[in-house]
């Protein structure tokens, strides 16, 4: 499954031209059970981004959130490293062709690459940066 790209499709909502509807075949048990956990819906996933696709930090649902999809996912190695073939293979597929990328494995790896070293002692504050990184990392490429 595609990890990364799950919860990235949660948090991505294109306001500069179109919010997408996130489909439901993303939306898999582990996605679902993360939400119910964290009392988050679509409704809210669009309400949290901004004009950038950042999502905001401080919402205690979304550090919730990520946290158990991150868990759930194996997102995050056991010496606390991310798990760089789990983004790479979720940024390949949905990332970049949400955002009409070409050269996709390419531009992957460069992707992931600029967003491996984020610190934070909080995992969903964490991959809250994360997100933010992945987004900005592949707006640039």
């Amino acid at each position: 499954m595609h990890s990364y790209t799950f919860y990235c499709v949660l948090l991505i909502c294109f306001v500069q031209t179109i919010c997408l509807e996130i489909p439901d075949e993303l939306l898999d048990k582990d996605i679902l059970e993360c939400m119910e956990k964290a009392k988050i819906d679509k409704k809210l996933v669009q309400k949290i981004t901004d004009e950038n696709f950042h999502v905001g930090k401080g919402n205690s649902q979304f550090n919730e959130y990520f946290e158990c999809v991150a868990t759930s996912r194996h997102m995050v190695t056991e010496t606390g490293e991310f798990n760089r073939e789990v983004l790479h293979n979720d940024v390949i597929n949905i990332l970049l062709p949400i955002i009409n990328k070409k050269d996709k494995n390419e531009v992957a790896y460069k992707i992931v690459d600029e967003c491996m070293d984020i610190k934070n002692d909080n995992l969903g504050h964490r991959m809250i940066e994360l997100h933010n990184c992945l987004v900005d990392a592949a707006n640039k490429h």
